[in-house]
């Protein structure tokens, strides 16, 4: 099955459309997690913003614009103590602890309302 190639190089349109969708749920997520302190929901803000700069040019040159995002992208592209799927690996294991840590947090608040009252 060939798929038509766009003149300028850009993903195709039903990519960018499971990917609006993606960064949409990511938004979605981290704006919750902003309000409740089990998800982190600046972790998935960011996240959706990384998504968003690789179907936008647009946004991508919007946070090349900031020096902190510049200094995390060049960081993050000439680390080579770890290939890409393992630096893969370990931010979702990150992600993972995170919540887990948040979790933790809110039964041990929980428990400790419970035992004032």
């Amino acid at each position: 099955m060939n798929e038509k190639k766009s003149v300028n190089g850009l993903l195709p349109l039903l990519f960018k459309g499971a990917c609006l969708i993606l960064v949409g749920l990511l938004t979605l997520v981290g704006l919750v997690g902003l309000i409740l302190p089990i998800i982190p929901g600046f972790l998935f803000l960011i996240l959706a913003a990384m998504l968003l700069a690789k179907i936008s040019h647009r946004f991508d040159a919007l946070l090349h614009k900031n020096e902190n995002v510049r200094i995390w992208r060049r960081r993050w592209n000439t680390s080579n103590a770890l290939p890409l799927l393992q630096r893969v690996k370990l931010s979702c294991l990150l992600v993972a602890r995170a919540v887990v840590n948040g979790v933790e947090a809110a039964v041990n608040s929980f428990n400790k309302t419970k035992a004032d009252n």
